[in-house]
C-alpha cells in the first residue's frame, strides 16, 4: 500500500509544469516548497519496492540515501515535543504524523533555499533573468563586435 505514495511525485512535477505555463517569477521557492512537501514520503515509498528483484533493490538503494537525510527531523521533532516515546515501534498513524512533520520542515526550508535564490537572480548575483517569456537569451554584460 505504501507504494501508492509514490504518486506524490505528481505534485512536483505538476508545479514545474505550471510554472513553465505561468512563468512565475519566484519559480525556485514554488519548486523547493513542492519538493520539500513530499520528499519523505516518496522516499519511503521508494523503500517499499525493495522486494521486486533487480530493478527494485535499485529503486531502495535511491529510496534510501533521501530516507536517511529526511527521515529522522519529524521524528525527533514528534519525540521532543512528547507525542511520540523514544524506542518503541511506531504504527502508521505516528508514520502520518511523522510524514506530515516531515512535510511542513522541508518544505519551509526547501522553499526558503528556492527564495533565497530567486532573491539572487532578481538582483543579479548569478546572473541576469528574463521574465518576459521570450527565449532570446539575455546578456549581464555588453558583448563588443
Amino acid at each position: 500500500m505504501s507504494q501508492y505514495l509514490i504518486l506524490l511525485a505528481l505534485i512536483p512535477l505538476s508545479c514545474f509544469e505550471l510554472n513553465k505555463l505561468f512563468n512565475f517569477k519566484y519559480r525556485n521557492m514554488v519548486y523547493g516548497i513542492s519538493i520539500g512537501f513530499v520528499i519523505a514520503p516518496v522516499s519511503f515509498a521508494l523503500l517499499g519496492f525493495t522486494y521486486i528483484p533487480i530493478i527494485g533493490k535499485l529503486l531502495g538503494l535511491i529510496g534510501l540515501i533521501p530516507h536517511l537525510i529526511h527521515g529522522w527531523v519529524g521524528y525527533l521533532c514528534l519525540v521532543g515535543n512528547g507525542s511520540l516515546e523514544l524506542g518503541v515501534s511506531i504504527t502508521s498513524l505516528q508514520l502520518v504524523m511523522i510524514n506530515l512533520v516531515n512535510g511542513l520542515v522541508f518544505a519551509y526550508l526547501y522553499g526558503f533555499i528556492g527564495y533565497i535564490i530567486d532573491r539572487r537572480l532578481i538582483k543579479g548575483y548569478l546572473g541576469k533573468i528574463d521574465f518576459s517569456g521570450s527565449r532570446k537569451p539575455t546578456y549581464r554584460f555588453k558583448i563588443k563586435v
